[in-house]
Parts: C-alpha cells; sequence; structure tokens
C-alpha cells in the first residue's frame, strides 16, 4: 500500500513533468562563466528586464475601450501580411476568445517573425514571443543564439499569472534542432529550483490548461 510520501512524490513529479503549449515572452543567454543564476521570480512592476518599452510610463487604470478593437484591428493587418509572405504563425484556433494579454503576446509573435523574415537585428537581452512547450522542469523554444547541447544558459518567462512576472531560472541545453526558416528548437532542462519557481511553473501551466479546456468546449457544436 502506498505511503504519504510516495503520494507526495508521484503527485509533485505529475506536476513537475505536466507540459503546457502557449505563446510566451522569453529570452535565453549563453553563459560562458559557468555561474548559473540564482533562480528568482520577479514581479513586472519591479523589474525592466528584457524590456525595449523599459521606461515607459505605464497604463492607466482605465484604458481607452477603442483599445481593444484597435489592437484587434493590427492582429487583422498582421494576418494579411502573413498571407502575403506565406509565414507560419501560431494556431490561434486553441484561443478564439483570446483575453486582452493573449491577443497582445499574438501580436507581439508575428512582429517578431516579421523581423526575422526581414532579418532585422535586435539587441541580444531582447525577449521574444513564441510557441513554447512549457513545464516546471523544463521549456523547448525557439532560440536566434548560438547554442550547443551541453551549454548552459539564463532562461526568463514572462508568465501572466493573477500578478504577472518575470521567472528566471538556469538550465541546460539538452537538444538542439536547427529550423530551415532560420534560428534552432532547442530544448532546455531547468537546473535544481526551488519549490516555490516550481510551483509557479506548474500553477501557470495547470491553470493555462483548464483555459484551453473551456476554449475546446466553447467550440463543440
Amino acid at each position: 500500500m502506498p505511503t504519504d510520501n510516495s503520494a507526495n512524490t508521484s503527485d509533485q513529479n505529475r506536476r513537475e513533468n505536466f507540459r503546457i503549449d502557449d505563446l510566451l515572452a522569453t529570452s535565453v543567454q549563453k553563459i560562458d562563466n559557468g555561474v548559473l543564476p540564482v533562480s528568482r521570480v520577479i514581479p513586472v512592476a519591479l523589474s525592466d528586464s528584457g524590456s525595449l518599452g523599459a521606461g515607459l510610463k505605464p497604463f492607466p487604470h482605465e484604458i481607452d475601450p477603442s483599445f481593444a478593437l484597435m489592437l484587434l484591428e493590427a492582429n487583422t493587418k498582421l494576418d494579411l501580411l502573413f498571407k502575403f509572405y506565406k509565414l507560419s504563425r501560431y494556431n490561434e484556433e486553441k484561443n478564439l476568445k483570446p483575453s486582452l494579454a493573449q491577443l497582445l503576446l499574438q501580436v507581439n509573435s508575428k512582429l517578431d517573425s516579421l523581423l526575422d523574415f526581414h532579418l532585422i537585428a535586435r539587441p541580444q537581452e531582447t525577449t521574444r514571443v513564441g510557441e513554447v512547450s512549457l513545464s516546471a522542469s523544463g521549456i523547448k523554444l525557439t532560440s536566434h543564439e548560438t547554442l550547443a547541447a551541453g551549454d548552459l544558459v539564463e532562461v526568463h518567462m514572462l508568465l501572466s499569472t493573477d500578478q504577472p512576472c518575470w521567472v528566471v531560472v538556469g538550465g541546460s541545453v539538452a537538444r538542439v534542432h536547427p529550423l530551415p526558416e532560420g534560428g534552432n528548437q532547442v530544448a532546455i532542462q531547468f537546473t535544481a529550483t526551488n519549490g516555490a519557481i516550481q510551483e509557479a511553473i506548474a500553477t501557470y501551466a495547470l491553470r493555462k490548461q483548464k483555459e484551453q479546456l473551456m476554449n475546446q468546449r466553447w467550440l463543440e457544436p
């Protein structure tokens, strides 16, 4: 008969290995000195890490209702550019009723793809919005950093929780697969992190799965 300890360990393993596909703002930097970063959670309000818009004034509490409409129109125009350039894009059928934050992520992802298509260079520390496969134990994403299996890296991820935050973790590159359109698909195994970091990622992944399941039910006849 399983003990309480074995049951708790099994539940923890399930949470660590639970994986979700999502659009996330991330950045990956190779560590050359062999010193891994201290894993930490940084509230967005206290950080300008990886942000091109650092130093800009925050939005007022009340946002003009027309903002959402203009954002939808901008997203539609980007779709026309994607069709013109024949670029692949995130499967938005997963989010037919996206929140404002999800819509902004979709717009940023398309802008990143267009910048890559035209080979427009950006600062290395700039975050990129793209499809990832995330769990509490690792992440798979697209990176334009020159990486090889075994490299140590520092990963920044913006999680849109109730209180949006940057999660900073160290990791080791497990696999690198070159992509025909440029860049690499990189699988990263996180190094040992504290319980708060693992809990933050696992909770985010479980919440995103719930949202996706609700969207699927909404699509059912």
